[in-house]
This record gives structure tokens, C-alpha cells and sequence, in this order.
């Protein structure tokens, strides 16, 4: 009997991530993603344009 031993490593999965920080695995492989499932965002593929400042 030949005993096969299992190496404990690294998988790699095609996920997303949001501009606000989220990452997910999509449920539908051929289909972008409308809007981030947290923050709800039609734009989370999109860098920001301008960032507020908080200096006034």
C-alpha cells in the first residue's frame, strides 16, 4: 500500500477588491460584479478621483 502525503501550502483564488478596503470571491465566475457587497458602491473598480483632506 502506498502511502501519499499532502504538503500544506498556498491556493491562489481570482477574488475582488473594493476601494473601501473589501474583498470577496464572486458566486458567478463569467460575471463582473455590479457594486461591492459591503459599501454597495457601483464604483468600487474605480480609484478615487480626489481625495477629501481633512485640513480646512
Amino acid at each position: 500500500m502506498v502511502k501519499l502525503e499532502q504538503t500544506i501550502g498556498e491556493v491562489k483564488l481570482a477574488g475582488y477588491r473594493c476601494r473601501c478596503g473589501h474583498e470577496w470571491l464572486p458566486r458567478n465566475k463569467e460575471e463582473r460584479p455590479r457594486v461591492c457587497p459591503k459599501c454597495k458602491s457601483p464604483n468600487w473598480d474605480k480609484p478615487f478621483r480626489f481625495r477629501r483632506s481633512l485640513d480646512k
